[in-house]
């Protein structure tokens, strides 16, 4: 029967996928001792690929990149958060995802699964819908213990990660790959690997499994496997103990027989008591093992329960308190994304949000006027004020960001001769 394959894309989270992939020592140094599912001794057997392209550069550096692209070519900043759309005439709420340019794909694989195999594989789907290949990790370390440290009790999980440029860079839009296209994808990879394609998650129902659920799913398969091989022991066990039972009836029976053949009787009727009672004994003590083992299980997967639920109520707690001690953050995150998309660098979006004055030179977008004004030795202040949106007000040059930007289209219009008409005073603005 031959090896089945399936391949789960999602987002690449570029701040921490290289430390798991390379095996970086600050991200092995994190892994508990009790929860290691990373073998060192195997780490030699991984493999690695970078695209040329891609070079040294990280990928928060690529990231970055593909948001400046993104904006040369489209004209707007790149829409990284999810945000909802609502159908003016039915109400219905439709949310719009954000935009991921960068994915990873967890390949299942066999152990003999080659580099040029998976990178056929990436050079026919690049041909196919135009996504480019950055990296492929090879992992032949990962894996689980049915018994902690027994290395004969080792199960490998043999897989590979592929990380993916997901962006047409002639357009600065995504490449949009359907359900079809995803479904085509599993086939393809099946063929390249010469695998056996998995059943889709339609027909089976089930979901992706992330790396520590699946830890945690296969130790309750193992447990369960325990548990039947446990009540297997004990039926043998029982068994054994009737045959015993029956063979001493015999040897009593015989003891009446001449002295001859109840010695013969008794020679042969020992041997027989000895070699059963061995096997009670074997029986036994694979019976206590089993036990030991189930009740090791079971403590495992509650404690790790137990951990998870407390991290999580750390974690809101932790997000709860600051909202209470900084009320203003949800405010000033949103202005700091409004000062991005018109235009502010990162780091005069943080010191704008931080109330420090930015001095500037350059272009900024209106979404009122669809438009780049150009501007030169400028200052932008965020300041308090309770009738902006959220409690604060964007000023440039000490006029509010909205008037700035009519004042400047105003001069445009001039510029060009054209008639000015005032828009309406109505038109505010509001933090999304």
């Amino acid at each position: 029967m031959m090896a089945k394959t399936s391949i789960n894309i999602k987002p690449c989270l570029v701040t921490s996928s290289g430390a798991h992939n390379r095996r970086l020592a600050e991200y092995l140094a994190k892994i508990r001792k009790e929860k290691i599912y990373i073998r060192t001794d195997l780490m030699a057997k991984n493999e690695e690929w970078v695209s040329p392209e891609l070079g040294d550069t990280s990928l928060e550096e690529r990231n970055r990149q593909i948001a400046a692209m993104v904006k040369e070519k489209t004209g707007r900043a790149m829409q990284t958060k999810d945000r909802e759309r609502v159908n003016k005439k039915t109400g219905k709420v439709t949310v719009v995802r954000g935009s991921t340019p960068i994915k990873e794909g967890v390949v299942v694989i066999k152990e003999d699964t080659t580099m040029e195999q998976l990178r056929h594989f990436c050079e026919v789907c690049k041909e196919r819908w135009g996504i480019k290949p950055l990296q492929i990790f090879i992992h032949r370390d990962e894996g689980h213990y049915q018994i902690p440290n027994d290395k004969t009790t080792w199960k490998p999980n043999y897989h590979a990660h592929i990380v993916w440029d997901w962006m047409d860079h002639d357009t600065g839009k995504s490449c949009k790959l359907g359900k079809k296209d995803m479904s085509e994808m599993q086939t393809i990879l099946a063929e390249m690997l010469d695998m056996e394609r998995g059943t889709s998650k339609e027909q089976t129902g089930r979901e992706h499994l992330e790396r520590t659920d699946y830890i945690i799913a296969k130790q309750k398969q193992e447990a369960e496997k325990t548990r039947i091989a446990k009540e297997q022991a004990e039926a043998e066990l029982k068994a054994v103990k009737g045959e015993l039972r029956t063979e001493k009836l015999k040897n009593s029976a015989a003891e009446v027989g001449t002295i001859i053949l109840d010695g013969i009787g008794s020679m042969i009727g020992t041997s027989k008591v000895k070699r059963q009672q061995q096997q009670i004994d074997d029986l036994a003590q694979k019976n206590e093992r089993l036990h030991s083992e189930i009740k090791r299980q079971n403590k495992t997967i509650d404690r790790e329960r137990r951990e998870h639920e407390q991290t999580a109520k750390r974690l809101q707690g932790e997000i709860d308190r600051i909202y209470g001690w900084f009320p203003d953050i949800p405010q000033l995150v949103k202005w700091g994304e409004y000062c991005r998309s018109l235009g502010f660098t990162d780091k005069m979006a943080r010191d704008l949000v931080n109330m420090r004055p930015v001095r500037f030179s350059g272009k900024l977008y209106s979404r009122e006027h669809s438009q780049h004004f150009e501007t030169e030795h400028s200052e932008a202040r965020l300041l308090r004020d309770e009738k902006g949106p959220g409690g604060f007000q964007l000023f440039i040059d000490l006029i509010p960001i909205l008037q700035w930007f009519r004042q400047k289209a105003k001069e445009f219009l001039e510029r060009l001769g054209r008639e000015i008409k005032d828009r309406e005073q109505g038109r505010g603005m509001r933090m999304r």
